[in-house]
């Protein structure tokens, strides 16, 4: 019981470490994720894992959790439907597994960033939470990509070097992952064009959104840090200065 409770304090201690830490592992397995391979099945379950520890740990007052629940739920229903029914209808599954994904991680990105400024320490953990923030945002958009893509299929061009655009899901997925943390850096190689104006809005916001989040909030964050540990010092050294010398 005792090593059940210290594994949920820490849990909740390093909450944003460990949210980082998992969405990295995904991000790495991500590009092998196929339909036709095993890891299909353990991606996507670690997908659910990820939103469990975030509906236990991350979102901690009633309202945040129904909200969460309503957002994350159909997920888990379209990640079951899509291995369990893969004959289900291609639409109900575009909009199930891109649609609700995309509306959770936006939503779990807001609720991240409120925990933090909402703190009144600045922690090593915070920092990290802050980056597992813009993590979220980059997966959230891939999604909204893939689900304008469903429905517009002449939404992007892709390049000679890339070929045809992949019909598994998964893979599909992982490339307009690749795309979205491209323009959400403007990094902009060039290898996959929106050509509709639907596509050409969603690529600005997004480049702009991922420029306000790291000029802005990022930069607030780190001032706040350092001027926490600036105030923290303060009355070490004013300790030091009251003692006399026959001290």
């Amino acid at each position: 019981m005792n090593d059940t409770t210290n594994f949920v304090t820490a849990l909740r201690r390093w909450k944003f470490t460990c949210l980082v830490l998992m969405l990295l592992f995904l991000y790495v397995m991500h590009p092998f994720i196929s339909e036709s391979t095993p890891l299909y099945t353990l991606g996507y379950t670690l997908f659910i894992i990820v939103f469990v520890i975030a509906f236990l740990v991350l979102f901690r007052s009633r309202r945040s959790r129904t909200v969460a629940a309503v957002l994350g739920l159909p997920t888990i229903a379209a990640v079951s439907m899509n291995y369990l029914l893969p004959s289900a209808s291609p639409a109900l599954g575009a909009l199930l597994f891109h649609l609700f994904p995309a509306l959770f991680l936006f939503f779990t990105a807001v609720i991240i960033l409120e925990t933090i400024f909402r703190d009144a320490v600045v922690s090593a953990d915070s920092v990290n939470g802050a980056f597992g923030g813009y993590l979220l945002l980059g997966l959230a958009f891939s999604h909204i990509y893939c689900l304008l893509l469903a429905f517009r299929p002449s939404a992007f061009m892709l390049s000679e070097t890339l070929g045809e655009l992949p019909s598994e899901g998964g893979a599909r997925h992982s490339l307009f992952t690749y795309f979205s943390f491209c323009t959400l850096t403007t990094l902009g190689y060039g290898d996959i064009i929106p050509k509709g104006p639907g596509a050409r809005t969603l690529a600005w916001v997004e480049a702009v959104i991922g420029q306000f989040y790291v000029a802005v909030i990022v930069a607030e964050l780190i001032a706040l840090k350092v001027s926490t540990a600036l105030r923290d010092q303060q009355p070490a050294a004013q300790s030091t200065d009251s003692k006399s010398p026959e001290e």
